[in-house]
């Protein structure tokens, strides 16, 4: 903590926000918000207190102040020399959507998700029918599906959501196989497709593409092809290669830009695009 921001420096300022004054409470807010991390003990202290004004304005502040702790965390991850851990990505993500979700339990949802498919793996089975029990038990039995009704939802990015309604888009469901995939030591890669992201399961001696968002169904290269062309892009093969989980990360952060733009969110359009520009500042493909 600098010298000039000391404890009762910053209590000081939270007083102030008590303020009858417009003007002040308005320059002590920024003032809060340009001291971020150092304020926010403080400003939550005051959240919690009875005061119902100085509640109010601190919570004001601190939302203010989430999407800089954010950038910070999204900055440390991205400084790895090798790829970033998606899992802790799309829950700093998820985070930025909803700041109350837990991320802890997001991850003991996934853990019981691989636990309840573990006795049907085998590995040294045949790829096919690895990933059929796969697909069968996440897309059947526990019911995830594409959400085609609602495809612009935000909620369709965020996994606490999509844990919950069992529905996203074709990237969100793409990772819950890899998430799952990782668990079981299960070779599930992304395929980023333009327009429509898939999964593969990444054998060397049988590759399978799949299609998570129509629940797990096979595709042929033939295929992925017609998915392409269908969005008016010429294919190129190198569609069907791997993405790494930096540009999953990059992409599902992209794909909630162009959701928060039809929403007409623009302050929530420039902390992700800040968070893209972290990331890779790859550009905007989507889906």
């Amino acid at each position: 903590m600098s010298p000039n921001t000391q404890p009762p420096q910053i209590s000081s300022l939270i007083r102030l926000l008590d303020d009858r004054d417009p003007f002040v409470t308005d320059q002590v807010g920024n003032r809060l918000v340009e001291l971020g991390t150092e304020a926010v003990p403080f400003l939550e202290m005051a959240s919690r207190g009875e005061n119902l004004t100085l509640k109010t304005r601190a919570l004001k502040i601190l939302e203010r102040i989430a999407p800089q702790e954010l950038a910070d965390a999204f900055r440390s991850l991205s400084q790895t020399p090798d790829d970033i851990d998606l899992e802790k990505g799309i829950l700093l993500l998820m985070q930025f959507g909803h700041p109350s979700a837990n991320p802890e339990q997001v991850h003991q949802q996934l853990d019981q998700l691989a636990e309840g498919l573990a006795p049907k793996i085998k590995l040294e089975e045949p790829a096919t029918q690895i990933l059929g029990q796969l697909t069968d038990y996440l897309f059947r039995r526990r019911g995830f599906h594409g959400n085609q009704d609602n495809y612009a939802d935000p909620d369709n990015s965020y996994f606490d959501t999509v844990l919950k309604n069992k529905t996203g888009l074709p990237i969100a469901l793409s990772v819950l196989c890899i998430l799952i995939g990782q668990r079981l030591q299960i070779p599930i890669v992304g395929i980023g497709l333009p327009y429509h992201f898939i999964a593969k399961y990444n054998s060397a001696a049988d590759p399978i593409f799949f299609d998570p968002f129509h629940r797990g169904r096979v595709l042929t290269p033939e295929k992925c092809s017609e998915i392409v062309q269908g969005f008016g892009v010429k294919f190129e093969p190198h569609y069907l290669s791997p993405v790494n989980h930096r540009e999953i990360l990059t992409r599902m952060t992209q794909n909630l830009v162009i959701a928060y733009q039809k929403l007409g969110e623009e302050e929530k359009v420039g902390a992700l695009k800040e968070y893209s520009q972290i990331l890779m500042g790859q550009r905007e493909r989507g889906r």
